[in-house]
C-alpha cells in the first residue's frame, strides 16, 4: 500500500486547483491496484454571488431585454433576495419588483407587476436549474442555495478512463465532496468507508489533478486544496 500526500501548494506546474505534482521517484502502479481519496481539504472561499460567473439575471419584458447586476459577496437569503430585487429595479425593466426569499423552506419568489419572463445570464442558469413554477409575472423556485457552490469534483486526467461516471459524463471523477458547512470554513470529506476505485496501470514521475464544480468547468477561486491519496 502507497500513500501519497498531495497539496496544490507543492505544485510543479498549474493553479492551485488545475495543477501537477512531481513525484520523488518514478510511481510505478501494476494491473489489478485500486485507490481512494481522504482527508480533502478546500477552503470554501466561493462567495454567494461571484462577479463574472453567476452575478446576472437577464428579463424580458415585451420586446426589450434588462439585464440586472448584483455585487459580488457572500450573503444570507434575506440579503440575495434584497439585492437581486434592487438591481431588477435598476436594470431599467418597468414595473414593481418584489423578490423574497423563504428561509425555513429555503425558497426564493421573483414578482414583477408587469408580465416578465426570465431568459438568461450567470444566475438565472442557476435559478432555473432547480424546480419552480411560473406565472405570467412570477417565478417561484425551491432550494434557492446560498452557499457559493455545493458540490466539488476531484478529478485527474491520469484516470481519464475510470468506471465511475461523473458530471457531464466524465469517468476521470476521483470524488464527490457535498458542501456541508458555511462560506469562510474549510470542508473537511472522506471517500465513504472502504470504497475503492480499480485503477489502471501506469508509470508516472507526474500526476495531475483537478477541482471542478456541477457543470465540471474547473474552479479558479479557492486557493488551495490537499488529500491523501492511498493506492493499493
Amino acid at each position: 500500500m502507497r500513500q501519497i500526500f498531495v497539496d496544490s501548494r507543492d505544485r510543479v506546474s498549474g493553479s492551485t486547483t488545475d495543477f501537477a505534482i512531481q513525484f520523488p521517484e518514478t510511481l510505478v502502479i501494476e494491473p489489478g491496484h485500486k485507490m481512494r481519496i481522504d482527508n480533502l481539504r478546500i477552503p470554501l472561499a466561493v462567495p454567494t454571488i461571484q462577479t463574472g460567473k453567476n452575478d446576472t439575471l437577464q428579463v424580458l419584458l415585451g420586446a426589450t431585454y434588462y439585464l440586472a447586476t448584483m455585487p459580488q459577496g457572500n450573503v444570507d437569503g434575506t440579503v440575495l433576495a434584497s439585492n437581486l430585487q434592487g438591481a431588477l429595479g435598476a436594470s431599467g425593466a418597468p414595473g414593481s419588483w418584489s423578490v423574497t426569499y423563504d428561509l425555513a423552506n429555503i425558497a426564493m419568489r421573483i414578482q414583477c407587476s408587469n408580465a416578465f419572463t426570465i431568459v438568461g445570464a450567470g444566475y438565472a442558469t442557476q435559478l432555473l436549474s432547480h424546480p419552480y413554477t411560473q406565472t405570467s409575472n412570477s417565478y417561484s423556485f425551491t432550494y434557492v442555495s446560498v452557499l457559493g457552490i455545493d458540490m466539488f469534483y476531484l478529478s485527474s486526467s491520469r484516470f481519464s478512463n475510470l468506471d465511475t461516471i461523473g458530471p457531464q459524463g466524465a469517468h476521470d471523477t476521483l470524488m464527490c465532496a457535498v458542501v456541508t458547512q458555511p462560506f469562510g470554513t474549510v470542508l473537511d470529506t472522506d471517500m465513504p468507508y472502504e470504497t475503492w476505485i480499480p485503477i489502471p496501470a501506469m508509470t508516472a514521475q507526474q500526476m495531475d489533478f483537478q477541482l471542478r464544480d456541477r457543470s465540471y468547468n474547473t474552479l479558479s477561486i479557492v486557493p488551495n486544496i490537499s488529500f491523501l491519496l492511498t493506492i493499493d
